[in-house]
């Protein structure tokens, strides 16, 4: 295939089934990183990481605060607030280019 279709939607690269052992539905599971079309990189959480990551007692406090403080998923996502979620969500439309999967049978 040519590699213009695949960088038209990166999302349609198939993972073969053999590879995969479960798929977990978990909104913003993929923070700080992105889900195409769903949120964006939170490039203030990279930054901020940087320094924290580097200062043991640092990263202690914030292991406590967002690790082991929170109760589960959504409880991260809660903590992250509404002013970080308005940040990362798509601000329009970008549809990806057409693939012809073929007809078969």
């Amino acid at each position: 295939m040519d590699e213009t279709v695949i960088r038209a939607d990166p999302n349609r690269t198939v993972i073969p089934g053999l590879i995969v052992d479960a798929v977990v539905v978990e909104p913003y599971g993929a923070h700080p990183s992105y889900a195409q079309g769903h949120y964006d990189r939170d490039d203030a959480f990279y930054l901020a990481w940087d320094a924290i990551s580097r200062d043991p007692a640092r990263l202690d406090a914030w292991l406590e605060e967002w690790v082991h403080g929170v109760p589960d998923r959504a409880g991260y996502v809660q903590r992250l607030g509404p002013d970080v979620l308005a940040r990362i969500a798509p601000t329009g439309s970008a549809p990806s280019g057409s693939v012809d999967y073929g007809v078969y049978g």
